[in-house]
């Protein structure tokens, strides 16, 4: 059937969307740190389906393994070294939609097309914005996917994957506490010390830590304590080359979170990329669902919609550090 309005296609709301989509997730993770960073370095994985994120832990070496000489009885225990972390997939939407009296007070596919991709911009900015708050936070929302404060717990303590940390230590990530087991809260002159005694920890699993996001309290002090060592000319790195506020640390860039986009205060995440990771559903990357008109509404609505979580598979070399 041709469209009332000539200059108005019926399909217009969702090739507008189409028109921006195809880049509008990876845009969107470039604007936060720790998904730009894991973006970088292959990390952010879609999956083809489940019920479930699984993924398969090697928690344990194969405790056969024995010296003998002749014909010595070998070791024939059975060996549990295998287990999984398990994380549930959490379900994101957000709607862009236009009614029948904007259709045609923005007469002409031109101006159309200008209203709707503005609306569709502003999606894009409303996802990024509460996307980037939902990835640094605890998790304990309805429907929020795991954030860092629940992925890298301030004291090893909690549920992470379906394995208790109490139970098991190899669900528990690093952490160093200043005030705790520095005897001292944190301070300029005391962050780079602290920043080494957790590094020590990580290097004890062959971390390779590649940015450690910092709020404003901890990237304030480790300005003060290192800003009078840097070159004036320092290259910057991958992340600095985003446009983030950086510094170097060993291998690793300290990048600016500002607390308000929910970072703990005096907090350091530290990230290993090899074992964190961002997986979602493949056809559920901020995609784009079928065009509805509203039954009871002169309106039509679309909805772009991801699907997955943040996902850890060995928390011995993920870190945090704060003032606990």
């Amino acid at each position: 059937m041709t469209s009332p309005n000539a200059n108005f296609q019926g399909d217009l709301l969702a090739t507008t969307i189409q028109m921006l989509e195809d880049d509008i997730f990876d845009n969107i993770l470039r604007k936060n740190a720790t998904t730009a960073l894991l973006e970088m370095e292959g990390s952010v994985v879609g999956i083809d389906g489940g019920i479930s994120i699984a993924i398969p832990i090697m928690y344990a070496e194969n405790g056969s393994y024995k010296r003998y000489s002749g014909a010595e009885q070998l070791n024939t225990s059975s060996n549990e070294t295998f287990s999984v972390f398990q994380y549930e997939p959490k379900q994101i939407a957000i709607n862009t939609q236009i009614n029948g009296r904007e259709k045609y007070q923005n007469m002409g596919r031109s101006q159309n097309r200008d209203l709707l991709k503005s609306r569709v911009t502003n999606a894009k900015y409303t996802f990024e914005n509460n996307f980037n708050i939902d990835l640094l936070s605890d998790g304990l929302l309805p429907n929020q996917i795991n954030g860092l404060q629940q992925l890298i717990s301030d004291n090893g303590s909690g549920t992470v994957g379906g394995v208790s940390r109490t139970t098991f230590s190899f669900a528990k990530n690093q952490f160093y506490r200043a005030t705790t087991d520095g005897g001292v809260a944190l301070s300029a002159s005391n962050i780079v010390t602290y920043m080494d005694q957790l590094d020590v920890l990580l290097q004890t699993w062959k971390a390779k830590t590649k940015a450690i996001i910092s709020d404003n309290t901890s990237f304030v002090y480790y300005e003060s304590a290192v800003h009078p060592l840097q070159r004036i000319n320092q290259e910057k790195g991958a992340l600095g080359k985003l446009g983030f506020r950086t510094y170097q640390y060993k291998d690793a860039e300290v990048v600016f979170e500002p607390n308000a986009s929910g970072m703990p205060t005096a907090t350091q995440y530290w990230i290993d990329p090899e074992v964190l990771e961002l997986r979602y559903y493949v056809g559920r990357k901020l995609n784009q669902l079928p065009t509805r008109n509203s039954f009871n509404q002169d309106a039509e609505i679309s909805y772009l919609a991801w699907m997955g979580n943040l996902t850890a598979k060995n928390f011995r070399r993920l870190g945090v550090l704060n003032n606990d």
